[in-house]
């Protein structure tokens, strides 16, 4: 045993090298050919023209002369969102600029700027190469240089902010003191313009995840949220907590130039919900505040291809497109626009000689099933995408049947999907294979512009959200994210890459986890107000979601 344990380091090393080595036999091959194919075609990619101009400026045979040429051209360098800003990209702006502080220029009678905006708090990590120390260093360095001319440095911070309570910012300033790693300087701390706006904020108590689980049906979906799961009791408790501001609670609005403030009601369009991403949790407070007929503006980016309402009516579009489609008209079936059940389905499919479509025909159990699917084929070839949808959903009654399995949370498929057949029709030639083949052929996202809400509760992410505000903003997904890399490459020396091994001495076994779809750890909300949630919903429905065929 202890020689197995001694042995285990230099075991998991061997593995991690003979990973390294396939992977730099892969990328022999891989970068040859692909250098080749765009040196074919002339193509440039972003890290080209990084590195192009890179190594042309910094080229001792040319660099001069370029630097010259370039220098009677450039008054003014203008970087925005510095801390974004890669090593490689500062090299070239740092030679750019060097003419600034040589002393005489190709026309040194011109005064010559360069304007540096950034912020390390905003930075998007790694995004491109990304190092906010690199603004630091690079802030450093242009001051020495320009310590030496007759225009120095200038470091403006703005220290103001326009839009938040002194209460607000105060928790944000405590809350990262002592972490300077993160943008925060111990001596720039926020400062209200509107330092008499009043302002509050509310820390909810932390959702803990149940020690006894309650019983699940055997049929339920493994990843289906139970109601004692921490995200689906968060996602109740905020849409409750809403429910209960608006129209009770008040909230301060200035008045004019003369800075008093005023009390009016709370309405939907004051209330802002942010989330690190779109979890389960995004979905679950969405599916509750309309479960509470809360006005909300719903997701605020939709994938289509991923909604259930969606695939229900492609897969029945694909059906009438090619009748042979025995999967996608047992999925149709299965699907709440017919209802079907499992028994169902196995009694038509199994034993059959030939196609599923010809057993339906044959069975005379199901008349409503087959009068509606007749009625659909034979419309198919004539009615454009649009309109043959509309059939389904309207005349069919396939939305209303849709949204009574699925919930009022289907609408925004539905009606997206309707959106994005009106937009095929307007670029090419309507027929139902094409629009089937368009929607396929990639991942239809929906952006919507949510600051033009309206009156309408909004539920973005933290970076979706960036430039917006609200009079509330709740936070309810505060809890620290345990991230792990697992393909990312470990580099050192210039040329040397490294594929990191997955298991490692110190993670023998792996974290203690429930069942998949289970969310542990708790989950804790930050709100702007105060709330008596009261009661929860009494005989709430259970949505089930079974997919067969």
């Amino acid at each position: 045993m202890a020689r197995v344990e001694a042995t285990r380091l230099t075991r998991l090393n061997l593995a991690a090298a003979r990973q390294s080595h396939a992977l730099h036999r892969f990328a022999t091959a891989f970068l040859r050919h692909y250098e080749a194919r765009k040196q074919a075609r002339g193509w440039l990619d972003f890290d080209d023209l990084i590195q192009r101009t890179r190594t042309l400026l910094n080229d001792p045979q040319v660099a001069a002369w370029v630097l010259y040429r370039l220098d009677g051209g450039i008054d003014h360098i203008l970087v925005d969102e510095a801390q974004d800003t890669s090593p490689a990209q500062w090299n070239v702006i740092e030679r750019l600029a060097q003419e600034f502080t040589a002393g005489m220029g190709a026309r040194a009678d011109v005064a010559r700027t360069i304007f540096v905006v950034g912020d390390k708090k905003q930075s998007i990590y790694s995004f491109q190469g990304a190092d906010p120390r690199e603004f630091d260093r690079m802030q450093a360095e242009f001051r020495a240089r320009l310590a030496a001319t007759n225009r120095p440095l200038q470091s403006s911070v703005l220290e103001y902010s326009f839009r938040s309570a002194h209460a607000v910012l105060a928790l944000v300033d405590r809350t990262f003191e002592g972490r300077e790693g993160a943008g925060f300087a111990p001596d720039q701390r926020h400062k209200a313009f509107f330092d008499a706006m009043p302002g509050r904020v509310d820390l909810w108590p932390v959702v803990e995840k149940s020690d006894k689980p309650e019983p699940r049906d055997w049929y339920d979906p493994v990843d289906m949220l139970g109601p004692d799961e921490p995200v689906s009791i968060l996602a109740r408790q905020v849409a409750e907590g809403i429910a209960a501001m608006i129209g009770s609670a008040h909230i301060p609005v200035k008045q004019g130039r003369s800075g008093d403030f005023a009390l009016r009601p709370v309405h939907a369009g004051d209330i802002l919900i942010l989330v690190q991403r779109r979890s389960p949790l995004f979905h679950a407070i969405i599916r509750e505040c309309k479960a509470l007929g809360l006005p909300i503006a719903g997701a605020d980016r939709l994938r289509i291809g991923g909604e259930l309402a969606v695939r229900d009516v492609a897969a029945l579009l694909r059906f009438l497109d090619l009748p042979e489609d025995d999967l996608s008209l047992a999925t149709t079936l299965k699907s709440p626009l017919f209802g079907w059940n499992e028994q169902d389905l196995f009694t038509l499919a199994h034993g059959r000689k030939g196609f599923l479509w010809e057993a339906l025909r044959a069975d005379a159990t199901h008349g409503e099933t087959l009068a509606i699917l007749d009625d659909l084929r034979r419309q198919a070839d004539f009615l454009r995408p649009y309109e043959l949808i509309e059939r389904i959903l309207t005349r069919h009654r396939g939305r209303q049947r849709l949204l009574e399995r699925l919930g009022r949370e289907a609408e925004d498929g539905i009606d997206a999907l309707l959106a994005q057949a009106l937009a095929y029709e307007r670029a090419a030639v309507p027929s139902l294979t094409g629009f089937l083949v368009w929607l396929d052929s990639g991942e239809v996202e929906i952006k919507r512009q949510m600051e033009s809400a309206g009156r309408q509760i909004r539920v973005m992410t933290v970076h979706g959200a960036k430039g917006l505000e609200a009079p509330i903003v709740i936070l309810p997904d505060t809890a620290k994210r345990k991230l792990e890399v697992k393909d990312q490459l470990l580099t050192g020396d210039p040329g040397a890459v490294a594929q990191p091994s997955r298991r490692h001495p110190a993670r023998d076994r792996p974290p203690d986890r429930g069942p998949k779809g289970a969310r542990g750890g708790g989950t804790r909300a930050v709100a702007l107000r105060r709330h008596d949630p009261g009661r929860g919903l009494a005989d709430r429905r259970r949505r089930r979601r079974c997919r067969g065929g």
